[in-house]
């Protein structure tokens, strides 16, 4: 259906090529979760918050009463290699967090593993003629962790946090909605009229996880923001305010985070879902083959070395699974620091580095990418402009702008607990030296990366930096990595500041028709190659490990949305 029609699902099979999700080098596929978006759910009635634990384990502030789990009591346990900074709804960016976000909380809408906007918080939505105006009628089943009832105050509180806290996401909606065009119609109506039209509004919100208004008001510090204090931003840190299929347990943030089952949720749960989940915080491969091998850890994180996935694979009671997903492995350029702010410089050093050894030798089970855009979206523009190693055609570039060989020194920066990307990082300064460019390596924790990247002047030449859609639209690939607006931030390192550019994504962003916005894109991927200001390593292919028993992982085109446990189950 197109964008601008009232209805109950919100399509965006036009920009996401469902026949991309096949698994790849895997014993079983990914199956797709059971059960659809709007299944029934179960009847709200009274339940309780889960209490969090805070840094030293000690419990934060009890919510309510546990609810009674109607499971057999079993635990998933599964491991991620970074720490999970907050867990505040209104401030989460990352893939961890969002793991969390996703099972505390729920957003009005929610996609599904073909991007597809489905109904969640909202049974159904309408958008007025001009596309400027969305109403939202809320389902009335829906209860949060305290037993409160999700009504549209609830939302239209959530939003004006969102929009007063301005961290996270919170750009994504500015100057595009104000606070007091968010209008409560009755208890189960909310409507939002933007200033604009604005093609990606609905994937957007995705991100918005509604909170309890009144579990939050009851937990106020003193803060900025007048009779709401700190917006509950202490406590939530620590503790859940969601509806989520899953509440908060115990949380140690350098350490892990469990869930237990919300019994009152809205939908139904998969016949084996799990009582309890228990994410840990396990960074050294040996320790991750140990317990997979053993039998003490269900799943893997998605980030373990190639030895330890071929080991896994090896294993009788355990597998692998792959899947492509919806993003690139850049190598980001400095656009606007010298030499890399000369476009021959740049197109040169695309033209220099060997694609094919990074996806042949280094990651065989990745897929070389072509162009900025993944070609698992349906907008991904098939003939864009993709260079190839050709040194003889670089040194020639180089040449013709004048530059001698030896002449140019350049930085690279990669992650450096990754060997994989020190590999990659090698590759590159040798190829580079072949075609008469210095390049000094300078490994980082991924916290000084994002950190060098705040301004022009400490953000390296060039950045390896793996970048996946944040919500299901090619808004998300676009405009937070190539928009001047967003400039100065890890998703950004280009720091472009193309004209071109900006109105092209501008444009796209106020175009409702569908198959309009696709064409749009096609020319913002032709104009992004042409401009070389990045190097498109490969297509991302997310690897994760489970015990053969277990089923159910559902990607979808957000980051971190693969991780809603509701649709995990043992079989």
């Amino acid at each position: 259906m197109t964008d601008d029609v009232t209805g109950n699902s919100q399509g965006l099979t036009g920009e996401i090529t469902a026949s991309d999700f096949i698994a790849k080098g895997s014993r079983r596929q990914f199956l797709t979760a059971l059960g659809s978006a709007g299944a029934a759910g179960l009847a709200g009635c009274a339940g309780g918050s889960g209490s969090g634990s805070t840094d030293d384990g000690t419990a934060a502030e009890e919510a309510g009463a546990q609810t009674d789990s109607n499971g057999d009591g079993s635990t998933l346990t599964a491991n991620i290699s970074q720490r999970l900074g907050t867990i505040d709804p209104a401030k989460g960016t990352d893939y961890v967090q969002a793991m969390a976000l996703v099972n505390l909380y729920d957003p009005l809408v929610f996609p599904d593993s073909e991007g597809e906007i489905q109904p969640n918080l909202a049974s159904d939505w309408s958008v007025s003629d001009d596309s400027q105006t969305y109403t939202f009628s809320l389902r009335d089943d829906a209860t949060f962790h305290s037993g409160n009832s999700v009504t549209a105050e609830d939302v239209k509180f959530t939003t004006e946090r969102f929009l007063d806290l301005n961290q996270g996401y919170a750009s994504l909606l500015s100057g595009v909605l104000d606070k007091e065009n968010i209008v409560v119609e009755d208890e189960q109506t909310v409507s939002f009229e933007l200033n604009r039209s604005y093609a990606p509004f609905l994937p957007i919100m995705v991100l918005v996880f509604v909170v309890d208004k009144d579990r939050i008001m009851e937990n106020l510090e003193d803060g900025d923001y007048g009779e709401r204090g700190d917006y509950g931003q202490a406590y939530i840190n620590n503790n859940d305010a969601g509806s989520g299929a899953y509440q908060l347990s115990e949380f140690s943030r350098g350490n892990s985070i469990t869930f237990a089952k919300y019994d009152d949720y809205f939908k139904e749960f998969p016949d084996g879902s799990f009582d309890t989940i228990e994410v840990r915080i396990i960074t050294e491969n040996s320790t991750v083959q140990t317990l997979m091998k053993n039998g003490e850890l269900d799943m893997t994180g998605q980030y373990q070395n190639s030895q330890t996935y071929s080991a896994i694979d090896q294993m009788e009671n355990a597998r692998v699974d792959t899947v492509p997903t919806f993003g690139l492995l850049y190598n980001k350029i400095n656009t606007q620091k010298p030499p890399t702010d000369d476009p021959a410089v740049r197109e040169a050093m695309a033209w220099g580095f060997d694609y094919e050894q990074v996806v042949n030798d280094i990651r065989p089970d990745m897929k070389k990418a072509r162009g900025p855009l993944p070609p698992t979206w349906g907008a991904h523009k098939s003939d864009v402009m993709q260079p190839s190693y050709d040194p003889e055609r670089a040194r020639q570039i180089l040449a013709d702008a004048g530059y001698s060989e030896g002449e140019l020194t350049i930085t690279n920066t990669f992650t450096s607990s990754y060997s994989f990307q020190e590999r990659i990082a090698l590759l590159f300064k040798d190829n580079m030296a072949d075609i008469g460019i210095n390049v000094e390596l300078n490994p980082q924790t991924w916290g000084t990366i994002t950190e060098m990247a705040t301004t022009v002047e400490n953000t390296p030449h060039t950045s390896q930096v793996f970048y996946v859609p944040t919500y299901p639209s090619p808004d998300s690939m676009f405009y937070n990595q190539f928009h001047s607006k967003a400039a100065n931030t890890w998703m950004s390192m280009e720091h472009l500041d193309n004209d071109e550019v900006d109105s092209l994504i501008d444009e796209a962003r106020q175009t409702p028709d569908r198959q309009a916005r696709v064409e749009i894109y096609k020319q913002l991927q032709s104009k992004l190659a042409n401009l070389h200001c990045d190097m498109h390593l490969y297509h991302t292919v997310k690897t994760i490990g489970f015990q053969n028993d277990v089923e159910g992982l559902t990607l979808r085109p957000a980051q971190g949305f693969e991780y809603t446990f509701r649709d995990i189950h043992r079989v």
